[in-house]
């Protein structure tokens, strides 16, 4: 990047969610250099002034320096107010693109993964995920899902239903560093946004009780029809008003809400309740009746923006002590909490983990995909999830041969085998995670730790399942885990003397069959138990942290051969 003689010249805006122009607009309220306030006597009275700006709109070429600034000032209340401002400087722009190509390279260990990682909801669920995300080019959809990731596994998030909305904001004025930067300092505070379900039906239920201080006849109402519920607030608390709010509009909030926080939220909410007369309730049968009541009032071309601005920060009158101040706001989401535990549903995280990476000197095929090597790190024993993929044996590389096999996988305790079957026309990647190393051996070995599993289409895990009956007949054949013969390999078994997994002749022909010990079915479905082998690739694990085996490079594990 070429260098820039004035390094306190903020940043320009930037569209990196639709590659649009951002249109400059005059502003007498700011220049375009550090220090964001002039004329300030100290922090406090400069902080004041910020607020009052930002309610009346910023200009979109300042967002971006903007916004970054006025984050890291609210999260960092102590720190000097030019360290702040500095963040929306190009002074700071290399520190801020360093941050992220670290980021980056912690989540994409390897960058062909960008293509097709998958984002993680946060709580909104996939399908309102792509609803948010139908209409960003396929670009912009790749920076929110970096950002996305970067949050989830770098900075651990996991539930948080704003933030993709927040983040979709953020882009529309910032490169990908610069949101990045701007959320991981606003998930530092409790000031912006609920980041666990706890925190979130706090939020809701706290929002109820200023309903109700606020309108006693909408409370009632709303409180019938569900609108109160934390379901019946997804406009608000999961959709940050994109719903029901013009385009501009929400920009505008946005200027308003990184400055003042979760109050701007709560402020703006119960400010819509004065959209809606007491005598309208009448006609509002359910929380869709309500929320589309208000789209009407707020796209209509009749609508102020700045004049909602004005009902929400009342200078006299009754509602001025109705709208929650920051402190009385955190004392209520405080104590709603243990009724946020005592109603709030069980959270499943549906996000695939964070795939295995690969480390290896040969060119990996069957675990290439993403989503593959992501299901596999999810089947991974806890202690193996971090590992990476180091391939060892492949029928594309070392040719079709067990001899070759016993040889390139002796030395390996843990390793996951992967086949390309083809069956008629159609074909499945499918495979098996074995606890013991491939060696010959007369009788079955290995433990419960031994897996199977169809990796596309249709991903799904056969796990061992003990059983705890005295028939020795059945318990002999549930605990064929590993068979290693000279002529083939297999793991699982049935009575009917098949496995449920078996590869034969070579590696040049397979079959499954449903197992005792696994609960499997055909790995390739009904019907398809036997079929041709394209490729089988088998991967040791790496540990991440040094680029080494888990099992140790020198001393083979055990020879058994002979015995």
């Amino acid at each position: 990047m070429h260098q820039i003689k004035d390094p306190n010249r903020f940043v320009p805006s930037i569209d990196t969610l639709f590659g649009g122009e951002i249109h400059p607009q005059e502003c007498k309220w700011f220049g375009d250099t550090a220090p964001l306030i002039l004329g300030a006597k100290n922090d406090k009275e400069s902080l004041k002034s910020l607020k009052i700006k930002s309610r009346l709109g910023l200009p979109p070429q300042l967002r971006c320096a903007i916004w970054i600034s006025s984050v890291v000032r609210i999260s960092n209340p102590h720190q000097p107010v030019q360290i702040s401002d500095s963040y929306g400087t190009i002074g700071k722009m290399k520190y801020i693109e360093t941050t992220w190509a670290f980021v980056l390279n912690t989540i994409f260990p390897n960058p062909a993964d960008k293509q097709d990682a998958i984002a993680p909801d946060f709580g909104v669920t996939p399908q309102v995920f792509a609803q948010i995300t139908h209409t960003i080019p396929k670009g912009g959809r790749q920076s929110l899902t970096n950002v996305l990731l970067a949050v989830n596994q770098v900075l651990g998030i996991e539930y948080c239903p704003l933030l993709i909305d927040v983040v979709c904001l953020l882009l529309q004025f910032m490169p990908e560093s610069y949101a990045y930067c701007t959320i991981r300092d606003m998930l530092n505070t409790s000031h912006y946004l609920p980041v666990c379900q706890k925190d979130y039906y706090s939020w809701c239920k706290s929002f109820e009780v200023f309903v109700r201080r606020m309108s006693k006849e909408h409370h009632r109402v709303l409180s019938e029809i569900g609108v109160l519920t934390p379901d019946g607030l997804h406009p608000v608390f999961r959709r940050f008003f994109t719903t029901i709010m013009k385009r501009d509009d929400v920009f505008h909030f946005m200027d308003i809400f990184l400055v003042d926080g979760s109050k701007a939220m709560f402020r703006l909410a119960l400010s819509f309740l004065q959209l809606v007369p007491k005598s309208k309730l009448k006609s509002i049968k359910c929380a869709n009746d309500w929320w589309g009541e208000i789209s009407v009032q707020t796209m209509s071309p009749f609508f102020q923006f700045k004049q909602q601005v004005g009902i929400m920060y009342p200078k006299f009158g009754k509602f001025v002590k109705r709208y929650p101040r920051r402190i009385v706001l955190k004392r209520a989401i405080s104590f709603h909490q243990k009724w946020a535990l005592e109603n709030m549903p069980v959270y499943i995280d549906q996000t695939p983990p964070k795939p295995l990476g690969f480390l290896t000197d040969y060119p990996v095929t069957l675990a290439k995909p993403t989503i593959i090597r992501s299901n596999l790190a999810k089947w991974l024993p806890t202690v193996l999830k971090t590992t990476k993929l180091d391939l060892i044996y492949s029928t594309e590389i070392h040719g079709r041969s067990f001899a070759t096999f016993y040889k390139q996988c002796r030395r390996t305790k843990h390793t996951v085998s992967l086949v390309e079957a083809i069956s008629g026309s159609k074909s499945a990647t499918i495979g098996m995670f074995a606890s013991h190393a491939w060696v010959i051996h007369p009788s079955s070995f290995g433990d419960g730790e031994c897996f199977m599993f169809r990796a596309e289409p249709d991903p799904i895990c056969y796990r061992w399942v003990p059983d705890f009956s005295e028939d020795t007949e059945h318990q002999a054949v549930r605990e064929q885990f590993i068979v290693a013969r000279h002529d083939f390999i297999a793991m699982g078994a049935n009575l009917e003397g098949t496995n449920g997994l078996r590869l034969d002749n070579d590696f040049n022909s397979g079959e499954s069959y449903p197992t005792l010990g696994f609960g499997n079915q055909s790995l390739l479905g009904p019907g398809r138990e036997r079929f041709e082998i394209a490729t089988m690739e088998v991967y040791r694990l790496m540990r991440e942290v040094d680029g080494k085996a888990v099992d140790g490079d020198d001393e083979v594990i055990w020879d058994m051969e002979g015995l």
